[in-house]
């Protein structure tokens, strides 16, 4: 098909067939240490296949996308960060690819939502979908999984407990945010990037206690060095979402571990 790449040709033949009238886009390489190795890669897949998708929807007449980015591309703020503030391209090519791939979907002129995503934690309720990656690099899964040795990169950072700070908000409000933000593009209205998350920072010791508690287990920490790229607190301000979208997260931090748990007690053996 003229106009359209060799390898995007299964792509296109999907929206061909199907028609969406929005195309959520989840695809993508996150693992932050490995950008650090593989930092082309990652612009490859990140930027690269977000631009092929782009100009596979204009080349079909699709006119909505929700994008999933991250909110590693912010500079460390000491208050609960606002779409507006500073963005670093060096904090890690991981989060270099995502901008990039942002910065395209807002100069292709489609209609869009760009959801920059804190921490995606927690499982299904009905224990049906949970969090596993080969490998795991999520600290709550990976905790779960080993609740003898887990690794923390860094304790000597400028937080309370010398650990990072992170917002954690669960899988199944953003999935609710994506269906509002679908509806609010079907409406015909103004193109947003939106924070996810719930407004509240958790540092990682105050994770590994609360999942101490959560499963009665004692957990072993072993602490490493820090992981290059990343920052000592990301907290998001949702203000913005709520008012554009009405997004208000249900789920809270006790909540997210628990429904982790019972997935991981489900589907690890």
């Amino acid at each position: 098909v003229t106009g359209v790449q060799t390898c995007a040709l299964p792509i296109y033949g999907v929206l061909k067939r199907i028609q969406p009238s929005v195309v959520f886009h989840f695809a993508g390489r996150i693992e932050i240490g490995l950008s650090q190795k593989e930092p082309t890669e990652f612009y490859e897949v990140n930027a690269g296949g977000t631009i092929a998708l782009l100009n596979l929807m204009k080349f079909v007449g699709l006119n909505n996308i929700v994008y999933s980015s991250t909110a590693g591309v912010y500079e460390e703020q000491n208050r609960p960060i606002m779409e507006p503030d500073a963005k670093n391209w060096d904090n890690n090519p991981y989060a270099g690819s995502k901008l990039c791939a942002e910065t395209a979907i807002r100069h292709s002129g489609l209609k869009h939502i760009i959801f920059r995503y804190f921490n995606l934690a927690g499982a299904d309720p009905e224990n049906d979908i949970g969090e596993c990656h080969v490998p795991e690099t999520h600290l709550i899964p990976k905790t779960l999984q080993n609740l003898n040795n887990v690794e923390i990169y860094g304790n000597d950072y400028d937080t309370p407990d010398g650990t990072c700070i992170r917002d954690y908000v669960h899988v199944s409000d953003v999935a609710t945010a994506h269906l509002l933000g679908a509806e609010h593009l079907l409406a015909g209205k103004d193109s947003f990037i939106l924070n996810l998350g719930t407004g509240e920072g958790h540092s990682v010791n105050e994770i590994v206690t609360k999942i101490q508690e959560v499963t009665q287990q004692n957990i072993t920490v072993n602490y490493l060095p820090r992981r290059e790229g990343d920052p000592p607190r990301l907290v998001a301000d949702i203000s913005l979402a709520k008012k554009v979208l009405t997004f208000e997260p249900k789920h809270d931090i006790l909540s997210i571990l628990q429904t982790a748990y019972n997935w991981h007690l489900k589907h690890d053996n």
